[in-house]
């Protein structure tokens, strides 16, 4: 009698733990599938953003803005040296990085924004040959095979 209990105990604790194996199993492969969704989604907006950049779509300073923010979501595995591979983007992203936008643009002067506007506007038609020659080199990297 003390044999049977012990086996239907073993029994089911080997259930109980087959069962969390199988439920971590389950937790992993879905973990691995929001990765690989995430850098799709990342993947397929830098595509979208390039291509309205070399199409005028999109302003330069704008884009290389979103640009970079993506690329840096990227893991860390795909991410380029910025300075290396990108630097129009980068550059332009250094002129405007802190630059307040939306609600914040509106409520400082309005000089301090014409400022910083001239400041983007002569940045962006400094570097934009190599703004653009990035957008290209990104689009061919990360454009679907």
């Amino acid at each position: 009698m003390l044999l049977v209990v012990a086996v239907i105990v073993v029994a089911a604790l080997a259930f109980y733990a087959g069962s969390l194996l199988w439920q971590l199993q389950q937790q992993t492969k879905l973990q691995q599938q929001q990765k690989a969704d995430k850098e799709q989604y990342l993947r397929d907006s830098i595509v979208l953003i390039c291509k309205a950049m070399l199409e005028q779509q999109c302003e330069l300073s704008e884009g290389a803005l979103r640009l970079w923010v993506l690329l840096d979501h990227l893991v860390p595995e795909h991410k380029p040296d910025p300075v290396q591979s990108y630097p129009g983007l980068h550059q332009m992203y250094q002129v405007v990085k802190d630059m307040p936008t939306h609600k914040a643009r509106k409520q400082q002067d309005k000089t301090l924004t014409q400022q910083q506007d001239n400041v983007r506007l002569q940045a962006e038609q400094d570097l934009k040959d190599f703004i653009l020659a990035d957008a290209a080199a990104l689009l061919a990297r990360f454009r679907p095979a």
